[in-house]
């Protein structure tokens, strides 16, 4: 049942081009999104999820806010 293959931990900047490239490909996105999207390619970003996106928020790389429908914080490109 299911993949053995190990989830690797991304380098800072490796998480960064792959979130950018995911929300530019797929538009806005939730936290658990990103998480099951980066999971199917057997990848984790360094910190906790939602920790990481806020750093990235800080830096001006991605906008997040939160969604009382989804629950949770929604994140898009600038």
């Amino acid at each position: 049942m299911g993949d053995d293959r190990e989830t690797l931990a991304m380098t800072d900047n490796e998480a960064e081009a792959f979130v950018v490239r995911l929300l530019k490909e797929q538009g806005p996105q939730s936290t658990m999104q990103i998480e099951k999207l980066a999971r199917k390619e057997h990848k984790r970003c360094p910190d906790q999820t939602v920790i990481f996106l806020m750093k990235m928020k800080k830096k001006g790389l991605i906008r997040g806010e939160a969604s009382l429908e989804k629950k949770g914080w929604v994140w898009s490109t600038p």
